[in-house]
């Protein structure tokens, strides 16, 4: 019986290494088709196949041949069962295809317009499926078997070795100083024209006064915009910008830097440790950050010094809180984390309660544990009491209720549009209370929610929100497929790699807030235009070279992230979760939020915090 079922692999096999190319290589729009072809189910799948691989035989065969090696490599290395991993895969599959059909028209029809489409559509799912199951035991395999790069000896090595966090430091500060002369005096977003125009209280002669409102975080707002204030009175905000930009440098090498002295520490292999500090001194995520005033860049460097600090809580036990540096790290992560951006708190609360249960198990009726909940509270409490006294301060409105419906908001909008008939009159006024009913329909574009959710009434009170909220609730029990269709086209390029997310903050002045720019006295310096504009190709560019395109890509992050995961569950390595989780709720506030295409920032504390959580995995591998 075992020998018939060995025969019947390879030919298994083949079948699925044979669908994975198909799955890789056909284009999935629904091509023209001859009159026969429409007439019979048949002809349909298989002219529309063929039409489909035109001119991709050659490639389609190398990739499926290419498959099968890998296939075969992994049942020669492996004798596992893999049972959540083809589970995973399977349902990542499947958001996967919905992808390839929203990136097409937006909707689902081409998943089923013909017999074709319907035949494509099960290839993709399976092909898809099969293929990230091997990637997926491939990766457990090369981090299981401990595979590491050699190194040699020399000054500079032997430099590292006695001074692991200096070395990478003075990297990365020598590696910004071209950026942030390219760029001076400094990068801003929109979010951060809106923010210093809070703070300057500038008056647009189009907009008005620009209202301070938490709607972006106080303390962040305050904390470049005094600087900005202090190089005013002193003769320039350009130069008020550009020591924002060099404190920025500063952060960003500084933390990073500890994130490769601690992986060090844990033994992660070197070529993890090597690829980290290529990727912070090389990767548009990271090189594009530090020279530019945006609220999640300061607020990634803070979760990812929390993250650090979590894996170090874990591998150092007990010893952990006998070190004053430690525990003012921890606070630094959580006050950065909480203040630099409104949704930090989504993330450092289930964080801070997790950690006191456990410790509450662990260190129970001991002085560690007093020690650990004072290092844990106390933070947060703190953070909680600056965002009060700023709010007071600066008399700073209380933001819009608005950002926080974004996904029930974008899931209505799309339910209007294609159930607009089937909404009742009691529905359609309690989503008028606090929507723009009539335009929502029109207003809606599937990626992103701000077109729909920029209508909210600012007048609608806390009962109009909670009534419009038990339609939503409703409506959703109704048609909930509509829900799931409006999440994952909203939110696909989080985990679906053939889509790019390569938004860079570029630029000084931004064209809607030139008035707030010639106000606050900061000015576009061009210091060398073409060697800018190469720059900022060649980071373009990294996104679609091999790969760099791997490191450039969120979906591959978040991708990474999930096996890890998966692995841990398997092989009941618990720990591993509790540094992951960050990162999870982080995935889980990008669903939330008003889309991730276009706007890759939302994802750098996945992206920063990747590597260390990778490295203590490691860790965890080696000790078993």
């Amino acid at each position: 019986m075992k020998a018939i079922l060995e025969k019947g692999r390879v030919p298994l096999a083949l079948c699925f290494c044979f669908l994975s190319a198909l799955a890789l290589c056909m284009q999935f729009s629904e091509p023209e088709l001859s009159n026969a072809a429409r007439d019979s189910g048949i002809l349909n799948m298989m002219e529309n196949l063929r039409l489909s691989l035109d001119g991709t035989a050659v490639l389609s065969s190398f990739v499926a041949a290419a498959l099968y090696f890998l296939w075969r490599h992994n049942r020669q290395e492996s004798q596992r069962r893999y049972v959540l991993l083809p589970v995973c895969c399977f349902l990542m599959a499947g958001i996967w295809l919905m992808a390839r059909s929203f990136a097409i028209d937006n909707t689902l029809q081409s998943l089923t317009s013909g017999w074709g489409q319907v035949f494509k559509s099960g290839v993709y799912l399976l092909g898809s499926a099969w293929f990230l199951t091997q990637l997926g035991i491939a990766l457990d395999l090369f981090l299981e078997q401990g595979t590491d790069i050699r190194t040699g000896s020399g000054r500079l090595l032997g430099f590292y070795r006695r001074h692991s966090f200096l070395c990478p430091f003075l990297i990365l500060l020598c590696g910004c100083t071209l950026p942030l002369a390219l760029v001076y005096p400094g990068g801003m977003n929109a979010d951060s024209w809106c923010q210093a125009g809070m703070y300057f209280q500038v008056v647009r002669p189009d907009w008005g006064l620009y209202e301070f409102t938490s709607h972006h975080p106080p303390a962040h707002t305050v904390y470049f915009s005094s600087i900005i204030a202090l190089g005013r009175k002193l003769g320039s905000a350009d130069l008020g910008l550009f020591a924002v930009m060099l404190l920025q440098a500063g952060m960003h090498s500084a933390v990073f830097a500890y994130a490769l002295h601690t992986m060090r520490q844990l033994g992660a292999p070197r070529y993890l440790r090597v690829l980290g500090l290529l990727a912070a001194m090389f990767s548009p995520f990271y090189v594009t950050a530090y020279p530019t005033v945006v609220k999640d860049n300061v607020y990634s460097w803070a979760i990812l010094l929390f993250v650090v600090e979590v894996i170090c809580m874990l591998h150092l036990g007990r010893d952990y809180w006998r070190s004053g540096r430690h525990m003012a790290l921890l606070a630094l992560g959580i006050l950065g984390s909480m203040l630099m951006r409104n949704n930090g708190k989504y993330v450092i609360y289930p964080m801070v309660l997790l950690l006191l249960i456990l410790f509450f198990i662990q260190y129970k009726k001991t002085g560690v544990l007093r020690r650990a909940a004072l290092c844990l509270l106390l933070p947060v409490l703190a953070a909680n009491l600056i965002q009060s006294a700023l709010m007071s301060h600066y008399d700073i409105e209380k933001g819009s209720i608005r950002e926080a419906l974004s996904l029930p908001i974008q899931q209505t909008a799309r339910y209007v549009l294609e159930r607009g008939d089937e909404v009742t009159a009691e529905e359609k006024a309690a989503i008028a209370a606090v929507l723009d009913y009539d335009n929502m329909a029109r207003d809606y574009y599937p990626m992103e929610s701000d077109p729909v959710k920029d209508a909210f009434n600012p007048s609608a009170t806390a009962a109009d929100v909670l009534n419009y909220l038990k339609t939503w609730l409703r409506m959703g029990l109704k048609h909930p497929m509509v829900y799931v269709k409006a999440t994952v086209n909203q939110s696909y390029p989080l985990v679906y790699p053939f889509a790019e997310c390569n938004r860079l903050a570029n630029g000084t002045l931004s064209r809607y807030h030139l008035f707030a720019a010639e106000t606050i006295g900061i000015h576009d310096v061009e210091v060398a235009p073409r060697l800018n504009n190469i720059r900022n190709e060649f980071n373009a560019d990294l996104f679609y070279l091999p790969f760099t395109g791997l490191v450039c890509s969120i979906p591959v992050h978040v991708l990474v992230l999930m096996l890890l995961c998966c692995y841990a569950l398997s092989r009941r390595r618990w720990c591993f979760l509790i540094p992951a989780l960050p990162l999870l709720l982080s995935v889980g506030i990008i669903l939330l939020a008003p889309g991730i295409s276009g706007t890759p920032r939302y994802a750098y504390p996945i992206v920063y915090s990747l590597p260390v959580v990778m490295a203590y995995y490691c860790s965890l591998a080696k000790k078993e």
